[in-house]
């Protein structure tokens, strides 16, 4: 995302601490974060934590964003151990572990697929059951659910699934009574097998209702309704971002760390977002990013920065659009080298072309792949808020 020079800076390998030190927070991208650290490798995990998220950061502190980046490694090798594969929480995909990381349920918001299984060897039908019952009724708050850790979650406040998934009688799941009941009906017809290696899995799948996602649209169609009108975004934009970052998962998180509905990292967009906001310098929390209308309002925000300052100087509102869509994903940066190493000169090749043509030169000159599905994705999805 924007930096405080204007263009991202690529860094060699080097240490940890020394990289949090020189990386420009505040001018990269989410996307230029992950791949920054990337490049440089796993750094060594000095010891084992009983609770994998102990130390994630609540001030947005880089050295402590980077301790989560560890943890989520620390994780994926312990599951490696035990799962044999490094099934974590991403933006779409909603990874839960209990009992010993012997049981998890796995919810694709992208696909609206929903997996609970176990690999336990005691009662594996019993176990199997409890944590059916336990994926219903998780809060829609993630404030209540530790997703890298084994932590048992806070059930009692409305579920995350109400209304995304119905009973075998097609009722929503609100309470504990009706929970236990669709549980026990899945165990008797939906109860499967399989074996990986030395590990037999114990497991269910059901799916969330036909047009889960115009739920969820609808869900946090009051947030995106009042910072449109605030920072001047059009709903379909961010309806299309939200869907693009997570599938409108209310848990979503990734390694970079990034937190929310629209994937906003602490130290980047964050701190642009929060000084527009409150008009003072600031990074949020993770607790505040998992609040989703924080969310969404900081999210809006950064559009909103992205189109009226960093790209300001593209005329047409359609080319801006698209540049504003790239710039999201990769910053602002990227975007104008994409057209021109001079940044002048990058605004005035963008300003004499067509936003069909502005549209085909980023989809063909970004620098990363990624950016360039990003865009086609975005475009695709915003015809349907349209």
């Amino acid at each position: 995302m924007p930096s405080h020079s204007f263009w991202q800076t690529s860094f060699p390998r080097r240490a940890v601490l020394l990289s949090l030190a020189l990386l420009p927070l505040s001018g990269c991208s989410s996307r230029e974060v992950r791949r920054h650290f990337e490049q440089m490798g796993k750094a060594a995990v000095d010891e084992g934590l009983d609770t994998i998220s102990s130390g994630i950061p609540s001030t947005g502190n880089t050295v402590m964003d980077e301790l989560v980046r560890q943890q989520f490694r620390q994780l994926a090798d312990r599951l490696r151990a035990k799962w044999g594969d490094e099934r974590i929480a991403s933006p779409t995909e909603y990874v839960k572990y209990t009992d010993d990381y012997n049981t998890r349920a796995i919810v694709n918001f992208e696909t609206g697929s929903i997996r609970v299984e176990t690999i336990a060897s005691d009662n594996p039908r019993t176990v199997l059951e409890k944590a059916i019952i336990t994926t219903l009724l998780t809060p829609e708050d993630p404030g209540k659910v530790d997703l890298l850790s084994d932590r048992a979650v806070e059930v009692g406040s409305q579920p995350f699934l109400y209304n995304l998934v119905l009973d075998h009688e097609g009722q929503p799941i609100r309470w504990e009574w009706r929970a236990q009941q669709y549980a026990s009906y899945l165990i008797q017809t939906a109860y499967q097998q399989d074996r990986s290696q030395s590990l037999v899995r114990h497991f269910v799948s059901f799916a969330m209702v036909d047009g889960y996602q115009s739920n969820q649209q609808r869900h946090y169609q009051e947030y995106v309704s009042t910072n449109s009108q605030r920072f001047g975004i059009r709903q379909p934009l961010i309806y299309a971002i939200m869907e693009a970052e997570s599938s409108f998962n209310p848990h979503a998180m990734s390694h970079i760390p990034a937190y929310g509905l629209m994937q906003i990292v602490p130290t980047t967009a964050g701190r642009d977002s929060h000084e527009l906001i409150y008009g003072q310098p600031g990074t949020p929390t993770k607790e505040y990013l998992f609040v989703p209308g924080n969310n969404v309002r900081m999210g809006v925000a950064y559009l909103s920065i992205l189109n009226d300052r960093y790209l300001a100087r593209v005329t047409h509102p359609q080319s801006r659009e698209y540049c504003v869509i790239a710039g999201y994903n990769t910053g602002s940066g990227n975007v104008l080298r994409a057209f021109d190493s001079d940044r002048s000169r990058a605004f005035d090749r963008i300003n004499a072309l067509s936003p069909q043509q502005v549209y085909h030169h980023l989809v063909q000159h970004l620098p990363y792949q990624e950016t360039r599905d990003y865009m086609r994705k975005v475009t695709t999805f915003e015809r349907k808020y349209l």
